[in-house]
Parts: C-alpha cells; sequence; structure tokens
C-alpha cells in the first residue's frame, strides 16, 4: 500500500540540462539547477518515495549519478522522452525505471506524455512532458494533472495533493 502523504510526484527536472544545451536553448541555468535542488530537499525526506514521471536527467550517465546522489528520497522514474539512457544504467540511480505505472489501489496512471496514454475504466493520471513555450500550466481536471516541476514552484508535491487537486477541478 502507497502512502499517498510521503509519496511525492513530479517530472521534467532536465538536471544538466544547461549543460548538454547551452543556457540560451534551456530553462535551468547552473544556479537554477542548485535552486532546484534544494527546493526537492526542503520538501521531500530522506525516506519518502518520488516518482519522477519523466525527463530527469540531459546530462552524461556520470551528471546522472551526480544529481541522483544529492536529491532526498527513493526515486522511481517514469522515463519520459528526454530519458535515453540505457535502462541498467537508470537502475544503478534509480530504485526502479518504468515506462508507465499504474497504481491499481488508486485507479491512477502515471505516464510522461499524456497523448501516449490509455487509460483503464475508472482510472485517472498524472503526467509530465507539457512545459516548454506554454504561458501557463495545462488544466487540472477530474482526471488528470500535470507534475512539471514547473508548474509546482520547482517543489514536488504529495500524491495526496496531486489527488486532492484532482478532486477540487471536478467539484
Amino acid at each position: 500500500m502507497i502512502d499517498i502523504n510521503k509519496t511525492f510526484v513530479t517530472s521534467d527536472h532536465h538536471f544538466r540540462e544547461w549543460v548538454r544545451y547551452g543556457d540560451f536553448l534551456c530553462e535551468n541555468t547552473r544556479a537554477q539547477e542548485e535552486e532546484h535542488i534544494a527546493l526537492w530537499n526542503g520538501v521531500v525526506g530522506k525516506d519518502d518515495l518520488v516518482l519522477h514521471v519523466g525527463d530527469f536527467c540531459d546530462g552524461r550517465i556520470a551528471d546522472l549519478d551526480a544529481i541522483c546522489k544529492r536529491l532526498n528520497g527513493r526515486i522511481v522514474l517514469i522515463k519520459g522522452n528526454h530519458d535515453q539512457i540505457d535502462d541498467a544504467i537508470y537502475r544503478m540511480a534509480f530504485d526502479d525505471v518504468v515506462e508507465r505505472m499504474h497504481i491499481e489501489e488508486l485507479k491512477l496512471l502515471l505516464i510522461h506524455d499524456p497523448e501516449s496514454a490509455t487509460l483503464r475504466p475508472g482510472e485517472r493520471m498524472i503526467y509530465g512532458h507539457f512545459h516548454r513555450n506554454l504561458p501557463e500550466p495545462p488544466k487540472t481536471t477530474r482526471n488528470s494533472i500535470c507534475v512539471c516541476a514547473k508548474w509546482h514552484g520547482w517543489k514536488s508535491i504529495t500524491l495526496a495533493e496531486a489527488l486532492r487537486q484532482m478532486d477540487a477541478a471536478a467539484e
């Protein structure tokens, strides 16, 4: 059974993107990345679970390990379109790596790109992917929420909060 108050959801940090693309083409700078790490560790405890819904790190394999060692929590990577390192390498850095995750007891699908999702009857969705060139976040509905870090002040939110926001959108 998953503890929704000790499980966090987030996506699209693109750690080390500034190394790969240069500051002029990306959302992060080295200073912003340091701030994002501090914000992560400010809400996520050492024993908490983080379900990262894709596009974790755009750097090299060494960058992946260096970032993971600095972050609190046990991290499961739900792969995004920028997560292109071999799964065997990801499994050395993360607690698990999957393409998508169903949490049966919550009737919930976690997937990076919602356009590739097929929901089961009664299932809701937590997704990432939509953050670049958007003036505001995608609308939260009773059935879905975008957890891109950019739209949540670069902080992970609890699974309980994500569910609460979807429930509030249904009212």
